[in-house]
């Protein structure tokens, strides 16, 4: 029962991780192209 418990907190950590991941590298290229044409 722990072991299933266990794998199931680290399943939710790594969706919770990898989503924020995909959320920060996209609106991390949105910023650098947003502060790109602004320096122009």
């Amino acid at each position: 029962m722990d072991e299933i418990y266990q794998w199931g907190i680290a399943a939710l950590i790594g969706k919770s991780f990898t989503a924020f991941l995909a959320w920060f590298n996209q609106s991390g290229s949105d910023f650098k192209d947003g502060f790109e044409q602004k320096a122009k």
